[in-house]
């Protein structure tokens, strides 16, 4: 995957973060179009934003940055300043850096803890637990049976979501905008 691939196939909002989307891809190893679908999802690439752009809050302030990290669970990073004093969270690379780290996280917990699951479900649990709490996301699958389709664990998670469609949503933009060879890990 390379950089001018990523930016010829994003929507103009978010080709914008091309490079800051890459280079948090190279390090979490994770597909950089899944994370260019939670920075659309969480911000329209800082577009929902006030004021717009990677200084932006969103969430009624709670959410700060493209990756909308909010401030109730992340004060440290919050806190963290860049070299020239400015916060890092408005710093676009360190923000996406740090949602990706996240979600990164996440999906490694969701893969170790409930690994008689699908990939996709998996996947979808973890992408979910970026928007919701991950315990209560993890609550619901564990109490899923084990034969329930992919389609209603997904639905069953996402249902504590903003917008009761968050996992499907993200993994769906992802689809529009991935070559259909682009691994979601690599």
């Amino acid at each position: 995957m390379t950089l001018a691939e990523l930016e010829q196939r994003l929507p103009k909002h978010l080709a914008q973060w091309s490079r800051e989307l890459h280079a948090a891809s190279t390090v979490t190893r994770l597909c950089p179009y899944l994370l260019a679908a939670v920075c659309e999802r969480e911000s329209m690439g800082g577009l929902w934003l006030k004021p717009r752009g990677p200084a932006g809050l969103g969430d009624k302030g709670n959410g700060h940055g493209l990756m909308q990290i909010d401030r109730r669970y992340h004060r440290a990073f919050l806190a963290r300043l860049m070299p020239d004093g400015r916060p890092a969270w408005q710093d676009p690379g360190a923000n996406i850096l740090y949602g990706a780290e996240l979600l990164a996280d996440r999906i490694r917990d969701f893969d170790k803890r409930h690994s008689a699951r699908s990939a996709r479900v998996r996947l979808a649990g973890a992408v979910a637990s970026y928007n919701a709490s991950q315990e209560k996301v993890e609550a619901v699958l564990r109490a899923l049976p084990d034969d329930v389709t992919e389609r209603d664990a997904i639905t069953a998670m996402d249902a504590l979501t903003t917008g009761k469609d968050y996992g499907a949503d993200v993994l769906q933009r992802r689809a529009q905008w991935a070559p259909s060879e682009a691994p979601l890990e690599g």
